[in-house]
């Protein structure tokens, strides 16, 4: 699965808000929601764009890949 790794991005650049990332970088709070909270079916491109470039970071950094859990017989 991927896991979300924005809640940590805004704490290391003392973003305290939705609307306060939201002003600086045009994606709806209810997007930043979506993905803070792992919903959702994906990240549109320039979501991505928009957050690694104010974060100047790499998807890497927004996004991470966790194994599923093996499933039992």
């Amino acid at each position: 699965m991927i896991r979300p790794l924005l809640s940590e991005m805004m704490g290391k650049h003392k973003i305290k808000s939705f609307s306060q990332l939201e002003k600086e970088t045009g994606v709806s709070r209810r997007t930043l929601a979506k993905i803070y909270n792992g919903e959702g079916g994906g990240i549109d491109y320039d979501t991505l764009n928009a957050l690694c470039k104010f974060f100047s970071c790499t998807p890497g950094d927004l996004l991470e890949y966790v194994p599923d859990p093996p499933k039992g017989d």
